[in-house]
């Protein structure tokens, strides 16, 4: 069977409809979003609630803490064996979140290297903080112009591994992607719900205020309190840095509220854009009373 994926961009419904298909199907929920995979992140993440998630199987939320880093690939690693085990119990497993670079991974296989070298990854870093990054990107820039021409100079990560994985493979990227791509194991109908781009908009405007008011700042307190800080990848998620920063700096939570609205506006405009551009999906308006229904229908006839 092909695997039904729900997605779309932020506050457009995702998760009500997949709920809404599990009251009458056997299904169980795969996460496909890059910060609800972390423990104590739950209001900022916008994870459903501790009821909905009881109420039906699912899988890779909560299963990370927030000093750790996730990633594409080990989604994709851990997805693929997740379905492969669904399926084994006679269940269905839909993959249900927002992050579009997961779905895709899931849709057109990944890039499955050797491990990395640790001891050439402490090298790079360390010439970096000598020579600076902008001439590890001319140093890139030599060796695999193609490569580079895409990258920023301030692009840490991907300079790094442009030249790592040279060093390591005696090869450019595109070289590296070709010879050890990984193809999916399954096949996907992915169904995007969003719409009216305004729309969304006014849906993440309060939803941010709903998340203040149901006491994000105490559990972005909570984490720094635990020992966590915006220097972790898990802090890249919308909304966690600012309010960190507030916190710190006693900034006016008004400005930090209006920060975030923007910040989650540019987001889901990215994710619509991201979505537009994927093979082979069907768009259902947000707006559509039945759109349990249009899911059932493709999903189960």
């Amino acid at each position: 069977m092909r695997i039904p994926v729900v997605t779309g961009p932020t506050a457009s419904g995702k998760t009500a409809a997949v709920l809404g298909l599990a009251k009458d199907h056997p299904i169980e929920i795969i996460s496909a979003d890059a910060y609800q995979v972390y423990r104590h992140m739950d209001i900022g993440t916008a994870k459903a609630s501790r009821e909905e998630l009881e109420s039906v199987p699912h899988h890779l939320i909560d299963v990370m803490n927030p000093d750790e880093t996730y990633s594409a690939g080990i989604f994709f690693e851990q997805a693929e064996r997740i379905i492969a085990d669904v399926l084994s119990r006679g269940k269905i497993p839909v993959i249900a979140g927002g992050t579009g670079m997961y779905i895709e991974s899931l849709q057109k296989g990944i890039f499955d290297a050797p491990d990395r070298d640790k001891g050439l990854r402490a090298e790079l870093e360390a010439d970096a903080e000598v020579k600076g990054y902008e001439a590890l990107h001319g140093e890139l820039t030599d060796i695999d112009p193609e490569f580079a021409a895409n990258v920023k100079p301030a692009d840490r990560t991907r300079i790094i591994r442009g030249l790592e994985l040279n060093r390591q493979l005696g090869m450019n990227v595109k070289e590296a992607q070709k010879k050890y791509h990984r193809n999916p194991a399954y096949k996907y109908n992915i169904f995007v719900i969003g719409g009216d781009r305004q729309k969304i908009y006014d849906r993440i405007n309060l939803r941010v205020l709903e998340m203040f008011r149901t006491g994000w700042p105490a559990e972005v307190k909570k984490l720094l309190d635990m020992g966590y800080d915006e220097s972790m990848d898990s802090f890249k998620a919308i909304g966690y840095r600012e309010i960190a920063a507030c916190i710190r700096e006693g900034r006016d939570v008004n400005s930090c509220i209006e920060r975030i609205q923007t910040a989650t506006r540019n987001f889901a405009k990215r994710q619509q854009t991201w979505f537009r551009h994927m093979d082979e999906t069907v768009h259902i308006d947000m707006g559509d009373p039945d759109i349990i229904k249009i899911l059932t229908e493709s999903i189960f006839t």
